[in-house]
């Protein structure tokens, strides 16, 4: 299966998000929204901006910890700017990629690409269900929240499910939504070409790279479980 970094750092690279606007911007943008979100909520938010690679920047990342306590945005080669974030079981970018396409008037984009291993059953492994997921978003309401098309094919206890929602853009295989097998309807090689229409090189790590920003919010509450990159990626057995 094609991944980003072969997976070294998984789960973190499992879900990415994009905005499609400049890098310096955006990030005046986000700041404000975790000042406006400190107020309310009675957090503190530190925020760091530093240069550097993919993986280099993925490392600042640690620990990995649920909820998650940190965002990292990155430049790419393109309009996009990528963000990444910390958390150990559930990584949410969905909430920052929506809420700032509202308010940059953009485009938004969160990509899932998790190898199933649904059929481990190790003592000390996690039971890690796959997900093959495109969600484009934009500026303006629609039928639900902004978000413009949603493709999917998801696994759970109940087996795998394909789902396609909204807008069709225009570079999509809707044919493949028709195959036989649910499992074939969305692949991680459609998810590719899909990123690759809107000028995202999605696996390709010489991709991301630049200028970065870190926030790491600090919270009232008590930590929860926390683990290293490594010892996250253990539990995993890719």
């Amino acid at each position: 299966m094609k991944a980003l970094l072969e997976n070294k750092f998984a789960p973190i690279t499992f879900t990415c998000g994009f905005i499609e606007y400049p890098f310096a911007k955006l990030s005046q943008a986000f700041a404000r929204w975790q000042n406006e979100l400190d107020a309310k909520f009675g957090t503190q938010t530190e925020l760091s901006r530093f240069r550097a690679s993919l993986s280099d920047a993925l490392l600042r990342l640690e620990p990995l910890t649920t909820p998650l306590d940190r965002y990292l945005w990155i430049e790419t080669r393109s309009d996009w700017s990528a963000i990444f974030s910390n958390g150990l079981r559930v990584n949410d970018v969905a909430s920052p990629v929506s809420y700032l396409s509202t308010v940059l008037k953009c485009r938004g984009l969160e990509t899932v690409f998790i190898p199933d291993r649904s059929n481990r059953k190790v003592k000390e492994g996690l039971r890690v269900y796959g997900a093959v997921a495109f969600t484009l978003y934009g500026p303006d309401k629609t039928d639900w929240l902004n978000r413009i098309r949603y493709v999917a094919l998801t696994n759970d206890v109940g087996g795998w499910e394909f789902v396609a929602d909204g807008e069709v853009q225009p570079y999509e295989n809707i044919e493949a939504y028709q195959k036989r097998r649910v499992v074939d309807r969305f692949t991680i090689e459609m998810l590719q070409s899909y990123c690759a229409a809107l000028g995202i090189e999605l696996f390709d790590a010489n991709f991301y790279g630049g200028q970065c920003l870190l926030s790491h919010t600090k919270r009232t509450t008590p930590p929860g479980p926390t683990m290293s990159i490594s010892e996250a990626r253990s539990h995993l057995y890719l």
